[in-house]
């Protein structure tokens, strides 16, 4: 059984097709974002569903679409997807199937995608419409000639005036949905790169004191920002392609990722030869004398060396003055390590927050442009005032 899945990236069918899979669509599932793909797989389908933005009502795109759908006579679903992102979903659902779907021939569904994840017994685990449309899809259908379920799309007809007050109010809801997208990508960028960064401070006592860790931490450092910058990033460009999606006008350039790179690490720390250095030797070997003398002295007065058991206790007790020192500089080192990779890490992490920050701003500032430029000319008859 081979279901296809129509639709443009705004409504984001590649989610859709995950989520059928996980609420219990057994046959095979293909994504088909253009006419040809729908033409070359719809008719070895059993089904077919087209998947819609619920941002916005059903443009030229979508149109085009159901007509291959209808050209290859397979039995189709119109489906709202992300529908928890968009509280106003229901209109542009009316909008939309008034379009495609006037005289009402066709099933209509809502989904949420995202929350098809949800446990079993939890609230969202029924409400994601998900496993209604896998129940439909598993479902026999008779002959489309017969069903009402075939699709009867006319020629397109050209697309009336939008009044003023309604391109405002998706002008408004493409605008909410940036932010919150540019939100969400930011606050998915922060959570990753400080899950890393923890458990890369995690680590630190364990490794501080191995040779060449001066030249693995920055490596390793490097290697979160680039997977941070990267996947945020990818992130705001589906934020992007959400938003502006199906509008009108002339697509702007995107704009150009900043690419520079943190500041350089932090000097290495060197170890100095200070006054404490020499008081902790002086200590240090006078307790290793004493300790020796404690410990060997009566016992080679009792064997009666004499001479040779005092240079005996002596020489004991600079061994064990030279293990305390030893011990001590190594401790000292430890502490050193540790603090500058700290150091490193918080100053890595300040600059990859201020990089995400400053390219979300960048980013909003852009795209909220563009989404305005291009509603204006395309969504409003005449001048919007």
């Amino acid at each position: 059984m081979t279901l296809v899945i129509a639709g443009t990236e705004g409504a984001d069918p590649s989610s859709l097709a995950v989520a059928l899979k996980r609420c219990g669509w057994a046959g095979r599932v293909v994504v088909a974002g253009t006419v040809v793909e729908i033409a070359a797989h719809a008719p070895a389908a059993r089904v077919a569903v087209l998947a819609l933005d619920s941002s916005m009502p059903a443009a030229d795109e979508e149109t085009e679409l159901l007509g291959a759908l209808a050209a290859a006579r397979v039995p189709t679903a119109l489906v709202a997807c992300r529908v928890d992102a968009f509280p106003s979903w229901p209109r542009t659902l009316a909008a939309s199937r008034a379009r495609l779907d006037a005289d009402r021939r066709l099933p209509v569904f809502a989904t949420a995608a995202v929350l098809a994840d949800a446990p079993t017994g939890t609230p969202g685990s029924t409400q994601s419409g998900v496993a209604e449309l896998a129940q439909w899809c598993a479902e026999e259908h008779d002959d489309p000639d017969t069903l009402p379920l075939l699709n009867s799309v006319p020629a397109p007809a050209a697309a009336p005036a939008v009044a003023p007050e309604t391109a405002t109010a998706l002008r408004a809801d493409r605008l909410a949905g940036l932010r919150a997208g540019i939100v969400a990508a930011r606050v998915e960028a922060a959570s990753s790169t400080r899950a890393a960064l923890g458990e890369l401070h995690s680590r630190i006592p364990e490794v501080c004191a191995t040779p060449g860790f001066e030249a693995w931490l920055p490596r390793v450092l490097d290697g979160v920002e680039q997977r941070s910058r990267t996947m945020f990033a990818h992130r705001l460009g589906q934020v992007r392609a959400a938003a502006t999606c199906g509008l009108g006008g002339t697509p702007a350039t995107e704009p150009a990722v900043e690419s520079t790179r943190a500041a350089g690490p932090l000097p290495v720390p060197r170890r100095k030869t200070r006054t404490e250095d020499a008081v902790v030797v002086v200590v240090g070997a006078s307790m290793g004398f004493g300790v020796g003398r404690m410990i060997l002295a009566p016992a080679l007065e009792w064997a009666g060396l004499g001479v040779a058991g005092t240079i005996l206790s002596l020489a004991a007790g600079l061994l064990v003055a030279l293990w305390m020192v030893s011990a001590r500089r190594d401790a000292a080192d430890r502490v050193r390590w540790e603090r500058w990779a700290a150091e490193q890490i918080a100053a890595r992490r300040t600059a990859v927050d201020q990089w995400i920050g400053s390219q979300a701003g960048a980013a909003e500032a852009h795209v909220s442009r563009e989404i305005w430029n291009r509603t204006r000319p395309v969504r409003v008859g005449g001048s919007d005032g």
